[in-house]
């Protein structure tokens, strides 16, 4: 009897080395090779995402050996991956350990877009960067295939200006620019979801395109977001009654280049971007905007005012011509 309990202890013993030996076989295995392609695996991190959220998209992709073993490795080697947004090209072969070194020393280049600039300002400041040249970008953006809710009109000059959400980003030196323009456009369709939560207001998919028009007017006419919800009041009321926009910020966008100050000349210019030749909205957006314009255009504030000018860093709104025509006479003699 003793002998056959130690034949089984023996044996017991035995299967639990065995375990052993092949879970460490497994174990470094995955350590000196985690990835199962073979290829180089492409991989895209986004602001904010964390290591294990990127090893739980690796493994629903089948791209990594054993996820539960790659946290284990971790853990028990004590490391805490920090992980830059970028985009990698990862080597099949390399080991876990220099999988995580790669992607805490990825070179990036961080790069703001402020809230309001056209498509060619974002491309001098990509190339202010070292990112890509101004050409490459405009290029990338012409060829780029347009959204659904984009109105594919002629004599549009650029199809995507208003969908290059302005923040800041990070990308990886070396970028293709469609990758850029993907993640400006991707960020543009999260924060259009943020305005309808915040405004209450459904967004219909056929009126995006005038609804990110007129918020690139807002955008460049108003400093403050009070105005901003003025101005456009008086954009919808001037619609309403058939009335030209009239705004300067069409006519610069229409010029093709920054004037400190419109003259009369510069209303002539033939161009479906001059709200003082034509009604309505401009064929397109004429920057991009932020957030707060498009919850702005959402959300007008409700007012009777269909004329406005800036006074100091606001702006004087009212609905009679008189008192406007007044307003700018005043302005003008103490400027």
């Amino acid at each position: 009897m003793k002998h056959l309990k130690k034949i089984i202890a023996g044996s017991v013993i035995g299967v639990i080395v065995l375990a052993l030996i092949i879970f460490g076989v497994i174990y470094y295995s995955i350590a000196n090779k985690p990835f199962t392609s073979k290829e180089n695996v492409n991989i895209t991190i986004e602001s904010g995402e964390s290591f294990y959220g990127l090893l739980d998209d690796l493994s629903n992709k089948n791209l990594i050996k054993n996820e539960t073993l790659i946290k284990l490795y971790v853990k028990l080697n004590g490391i805490t991956p920090k992980i830059t947004p970028g985009v990698y090209t990862i080597p099949n072969d390399v080991s876990l350990k220099q999988f995580i070194n790669i992607l805490n020393t990825q070179d990036t280049i961080k790069v703001v877009i402020p809230e309001g600039y056209t498509i060619e300002q974002i491309a001098d400041t990509f190339q202010k960067v070292g990112l890509f040249s101004k050409e490459e970008f405009l290029s990338a953006v012409q060829k780029y295939p347009l959204p659904s809710y984009v109105k594919k009109e002629k004599g549009r000059r650029f199809a995507l200006e208003g969908y290059l959400f302005p923040d800041t980003y990070e990308f990886a030196r070396g970028e293709e620019p469609d990758k850029v323009i993907k993640t400006m456009i991707d960020e543009f369709k999260n924060v259009l979801k943020e305005a309808e939560q915040q405004t209450g207001v459904t967004i219909d998919q056929s009126q995006i395109d005038n609804i990110v028009t007129k918020a690139s007017i807002i955008e460049r006419e108003a400093n403050t977001f009070k105005d901003m919800e003025l101005v456009s009041g008086v954009i919808d009321n001037r619609l309403a009654i058939n009335m030209p926009l009239q705004i300067d910020a069409t006519v610069i966008y229409a010029l093709g280049k920054h004037v400190d100050k419109v003259y009369y000349k510069d209303l002539k210019v033939q161009s479906p971007y001059n709200t003082y030749l034509h009604k309505g909205l401009p064929i397109g957006p004429i920057c991009n905007p932020g957030i707060k314009a498009i919850e702005a255009a959402l959300k007008p504030a409700k007012t009777n005012a269909i004329y406005y000018i800036l006074n100091g860093k606001e702006h004087y709104f009212t609905d009679s011509y008189q008192k406007f025509s007044e307003k700018k006479a005043e302005l003008n003699k103490i400027n």
